[in-house]
């Protein structure tokens, strides 16, 4: 086989693969369906979730009760803006991406957890956007603020703990 015709084979085969890239579909949560507070309260979630798992675990286990239920917070969203997707009465026009909403940033007592803090912080980012996005996602919106501020609840006992363990 010549140079010239293995360039050829490999040009193809990349021009192939470009293809299929292209045609792959984006997930539901990474393009604007009329959905862009639910969409920022995810990327919130994430946030958040990455934070805390950063902290230190010396919190008497609230740390991992925390992390569990800000991914099931992640879950409920993601079960909302899919029942959205389905129902076409629960979504807006397409709006680009939600401003962040300025929210509380004093987190008392954790001068010494950073992470936790920010968590908090993301916690409350998360749950600004979720009580200002539109309709109700069957019911999932109400679901994720619950397990927001179960997940809150969580990192106030973790600080407090690693406060008075410390």
């Amino acid at each position: 086989m010549t140079n010239t015709t293995m360039t050829r084979i490999v040009f193809s085969f990349g021009l192939a693969l470009g293809a299929c890239a292209a045609s792959t579909p984006a997930p539901a949560t990474a393009v604007d369906n009329g959905q862009p507070k639910m969409q920022a309260a995810i990327a919130a979630l994430q946030h958040a979730k990455s934070a805390a798992e950063s902290a230190s675990p010396n919190k008497g286990g609230h740390r991992e009760q925390a992390i569990g239920l800000i991914q099931q917070a992640i879950e409920a969203v993601e079960a909302g803006i899919a029942y959205a997707n389905a129902h076409s009465t629960e979504t807006g026009d397409a709006e680009g991406p939600a401003a962040p909403e300025p929210v509380n940033e004093a987190v008392a007592g954790a001068g010494n957890q950073p992470h936790m803090a920010q968590a908090m912080v993301d916690l409350r980012e998360a749950r600004k956007q979720l009580q200002e996005a539109k309709h109700d996602k069957g019911g999932q919106r109400v679901k994720a603020i619950q397990l927001i501020d179960q997940a809150m609840t969580q990192l106030r006992e973790g600080i407090a703990f690693a406060n008075s363990h410390g």
